[in-house]
């Protein structure tokens, strides 16, 4: 393992190239969107252990009580933890002796430093934008089921982390949204807002992926509550369109509606696939849009750090790191990260599954 060849270019950019790729993926021209950064509150752990704590944090009216009389002893929130070590996230990426060539020769015709920077790091893009698409996945998977899993093609170790949903906070569909004849969706939805108040929670947020959010837009239910709306009594009652819809819904149950359309790319044994990150078919009411926390720590690695490798910080304690290896022979590129995202409070949050029937 050496220094890369390239040394007095990663020296004078790598830092800023790293820098800038982590403001393009914050900033509001990114080409992705990541709910988690503005769902989730980071928190840098210590230990390397990741913390849930629910509490029933139910309020109750003081008691009325006569003059020298004692106060009544009530009962303190009934507190539950879930608790387990944080994962590391990485990839690793090679350039090969082709791809090694044409960088020479860019360097060798003086092209554009812009462009001679953008092939050497075009890795390192890569992977810090490979580790914002995990966390994404884990983070919407875990919301909408209660669970976050790795993907089944997720090379490594699989990671499960259960949020512990209550299942008195849990319903189902009176009948699966997929029959949208039938289907009552948007009483569905008014149950569960119901069920929320009943427990003492006012919800304001509610979510659900894009297929799930069509079939109650096409269901005989909206069609016909949608026409009245806006003043149509007879017997041609047509379906809504998107915004239509999604406009009636939010105005008639008072909350804020995020509709999830979000894929992410997984690669095993060079085979590519596209995976749905929401949970299909689950619709989440939330009381708070701030749902937890995304908890980090340093890679052991940045504490170790080898003198041959060059490395670069990104954001909570992504490491990224740049050498070269003769056998086999390539310029490598390793991105690194430390991270899960935590649903706390989930006695705020509620799960209806259009795919069950409610018993």
């Amino acid at each position: 393992m050496e220094q890369s060849k390239f040394i007095k270019y990663i020296q004078k950019y790598f830092t800023g190239f790293v820098a800038l790729v982590t403001k393009t993926i914050n900033g509001k021209d990114a080409p992705l969107t990541y709910l988690y950064k503005t769902m989730l509150t980071p928190k840098q752990s210590v230990d390397g252990k990741w913390t849930s704590i629910t509490a029933d944090n139910q309020n109750v009216a003081a008691d009325v009580v006569a003059m020298d009389s004692p106060l009544p002893l009530k009962t303190r929130p009934a507190i539950a933890t879930a608790s387990g070590d944080i994962p590391k996230l990485g990839m690793e990426m090679k350039m090969n002796e082709n791809q090694l060539d044409q960088l020479d020769t860019l360097i060798a015709k003086n092209a554009d430093i812009s462009d001679i920077v953008s092939e050497l790091f075009d890795d390192t893009k890569r992977g810090l934008i490979g580790v914002e698409e995990q966390t994404e996945y884990l983070f919407l998977k875990g919301l909408s089921s209660g669970i976050a899993l790795t993907d089944t093609d997720n090379v490594g170790t699989g990671v499960r982390v259960n949020y512990g949903y209550l299942d008195a906070n849990k319903g189902g569909a009176a009948v699966l949204w997929s029959d949208v004849t039938n289907s009552t969706p948007i009483t569905d939805i008014n149950n569960m807002i119901s069920k929320a108040s009943d427990a003492g929670k006012t919800v304001g947020y509610l979510m659900m992926d894009k297929v799930t959010f069509n079939l109650a837009r096409k269901s005989k239910e909206t069609a016909g509550l949608y026409a009245i709306s806006i003043g149509n009594f007879g017997t041609t009652q047509p379906t809504p369109t998107y915004k239509q819809f999604l406009e009636y819904w939010q105005d008639e149950t008072g909350l804020q509606f995020t509709i999830v359309d979000r894929s992410v790319k997984f690669e095993k044994d060079g085979v590519k696939k596209t995976v749905k990150a929401w949970d299909e078919g689950k619709v989440i009411l939330l009381t708070d849009n701030n749902v937890g926390n995304l908890v980090w720590k340093k890679v052991v690695e940045d504490s170790h750090r080898s003198q041959a490798i060059t490395y670069a910080n990104g954001e909570l304690g992504t490491l990224v790191s740049k050498y070269v290896t003769h056998k086999p022979f390539g310029e490598w590129t390793d991105v690194q990260a430390r991270r899960v995202p935590v649903i706390n409070g989930v006695d705020q949050v509620f799960q209806l599954d259009t795919k069950v029937v409610q018993a």
